[in-house]
């Protein structure tokens, strides 16, 4: 079913992007032809619905993942029933984030693990169809095709259907963003002042998830304002006081709400987020945070982008940008990792020894494609700046919006804060409104009426096989990491409940990594006095002190002192397909790991 699905999905994104890369001659819905041509967009918004949440809610469903914690799920999902039970909002000092507008906007259906699942899969087709409405907004009503491809890639990006089902806030704040700027797009073009109120709405309830959220309804504001104060006599504009009282009630919101939210029980982080900072961390992590970016977006990069007409800044910027892709890359990796891992997604909340996904070919062929869609995105962007200045011609809300994102990454790594590749997929909007609003040149009938037949095909196949391929990867990466940690996680959680059934101890005194370990902690995580415990295993030893584990169950055969090996269990790496081991030791003397 996820085979033929995903494959299905990447046909239709590379068949829709071929009609879509000819010259902009917008007419689906003009004349006689609406009728004919307006189904079509249907086709990529239902692979994106289906792809992107329906197909791997079902998945989920089917194999049980739905009913068990994925990631940091164990300690969000556990906020989520302890505010059901107890009516208060307590952390487990395992989050760097707002979070508890999720706790509270959830508390319907906090009590159930899989009603949490449930719940953010809604939030999940909620935020594509925003998603889709913020695209279509910035092309208008003949690029409606166009808008569905881009929430398609949306949907394909690897770790997003995963995301899709779990409760984390990562779906919630990308859908509070996309909403935000599909209001906030209401708000300016309508001067509506009840769609800006619920633009800062949505806004706000985003950052009590995820302060990230803020970004946008702080562009919309500023646009409206700069409407208003330099502009209000060539165009309609918002009254300055009613722009500046909804901002203000908004930090004041937002004020409150960060003072109250430091005085939470257990609301920190753990001690691992906190890193020494250098340049050399900070400029590595930006150009991993564009190579993930870029990869997700390649199918339309090589679709749209056309460099052959460049000038001299555009191919520097975009030779620039390859050589520090390539240098980086080969140095610390090309992504920034957590869900797009190459053995598997939050692949570090294990002990090391899960396999390589898809063989390390595979991870270097993704590695060559993120760094000419890069390059092609960084020159095109630079292109925009020649031709159209600094407002790259777009919608300014997206533009202050992405560079509000970009600055805020900056800071977040500056400040020593951990950033993962599925902070980023907001950034897929803006970027998307920049890729398929450029000039989009057709390489045959327009240039060569008179070629034959035959070297019109080979042009025409020349031209779809790079974004065949790179939609291919895309997608197919994508679903295997999601089928991979549904599989993972589940023969985990089976293995060790197994284990703590037969060896009559308590869940909380097997080792199993931090889904498990987190899920049956009796208190929240806490950083251990002695830093000669080490990390290399997500351990009741590590960060609950006063629970030495008895069983350990782990993807590798490396053990410790005082470890025997007592069974090996076997799991189908692929769901279906494939053979992983998790190895589970019996713990006596010595608890500190070499």
């Amino acid at each position: 079913m996820w085979t033929q699905g995903e494959e299905t999905g990447a046909a239709a994104l590379a068949t829709e992007v071929a009609h879509e890369t000819r010259a902009p001659a917008l007419s689906e819905d003009g004349g006689t032809g609406t009728a004919k041509r307006s189904a079509p967009w249907l086709v990529p918004l239902g692979a994106a619905l289906l792809l992107g949440v329906l197909v791997p809610l079902a998945y989920a469903a089917l194999s049980g993942n739905l009913g068990i914690p994925h990631n940091d799920t164990w300690a969000f999902g556990r906020s989520a029933e302890d505010f059901v039970h107890t009516g208060h909002v307590r952390m487990y000092n395992w989050n760097m984030m707002g979070l508890a507008g999720l706790v509270v906007l959830a508390a319907p259906v906090g009590a159930s693990v899989t009603a949490q699942s449930v719940f953010i899969a809604v939030l999940a087709v909620a935020g594509l169809l925003a998603c889709h409405d913020v695209l279509l907004g910035v092309l208008g009503p003949q690029g409606r095709r166009r808008a569905a491809l881009g929430t398609l890639l949306v949907a394909l990006w690897p770790g997003f259907a995963l995301l899709s089902t779990s409760f984390m806030t990562d779906i919630p704040a990308f859908t509070a963003i996309a909403a935000t700027l599909a209001f906030g797009r209401r708000a300016l073009d309508r001067l509506s002042l009840p769609w800006l109120a619920a633009a800062c709405a949505v806004g706000l309830w985003g950052a009590t998830v995820r302060e990230q959220v803020m970004a946008a309804p702080a562009a919309i504001l500023a646009v409206a304002l700069f409407r208003a104060w330099f502009r209000a006599d060539r165009f309609p504009a918002f009254r300055i006081r009613h722009i500046l009282g909804l901002g203000a009630l908004l930090l004041a919101a937002i004020g409150l709400f960060e003072a109250w939210r430091r005085k939470v029980p257990s609301g920190g982080a753990p001690d691992f987020t906190v890193r020494t900072v250098t340049s050399e961390l900070v400029s590595v992590e930006m150009v991993q945070a564009l190579l993930i970016v870029a990869l997700a977006l390649s199918p339309a990069v090589f679709a749209v982008v056309r460099p052959r007409r460049w000038s001299r800044p555009g191919w520097t910027a975009a030779a620039v940008t390859a050589v520090a892709a390539v240098l980086v890359a080969q140095d610390q990796g090309a992504f920034l990792g957590n869900y797009a891992n190459r053995d598997g997604a939050y692949s570090a909340a294990t002990a090391a020894g899960r396999p390589v996904l898809l063989g390390t070919e595979w991870w270097t062929l993704l590695s060559y494609v993120a760094y000419v869609s890069a390059a092609l995105l960084v020159g095109s962007v630079a292109e925009r700046v020649r031709t159209h200045g600094w407002s790259l011609g777009m919608r300014p809300e997206l533009l202050l919006f992405a560079v509000a994102t970009v600055l805020g990454t900056l800071m977040e790594i500056g400040g020593g804060a951990d950033i993962y590749d599925r902070y980023l997929i907001p950034m897929a909007i803006p970027a998307l409104a920049l890729l398929l609003t450029g000039p989009v040149a057709s390489p045959d009938a327009s240039r060569t009426p008179h070629r034959i037949a035959r070297i019109a095909r080979i042009a025409r196949i020349a031209r779809i096989a790079p974004i065949a391929v790179a939609a291919g990867l895309v997608a197919v990466t994508g679903m295997t990491l999601t089928v991979n940690a549904f599989t993972f996680d589940m023969a985990v959680w089976r293995t060790a409940g197994r284990v703590a059934a037969a060896g009559h101890v308590g869940a909380e005194h097997v080792e199993a990594g931090l889904v498990w370990d987190g899920s049956h902690s009796p208190a929240a995580m806490t950083d251990h006095a002695d830093p000669a415990i080490s990390t290399d295993y997500f351990s009741v030893l590590r960060y609950l002190p006063d629970v030495p584990p008895r069983y350990v169950v782990s993807p590798s055969p490396r053990t410790a002192p005082g470890w025997s090996l007592i069974s090996v269990q076997h799991y189908k790496t692929y769901g279906l397909v494939g053979d992983a081991k998790l190895y589970v030791f019996r713990v006596r003397g010595s608890q500190k790991y070499s």
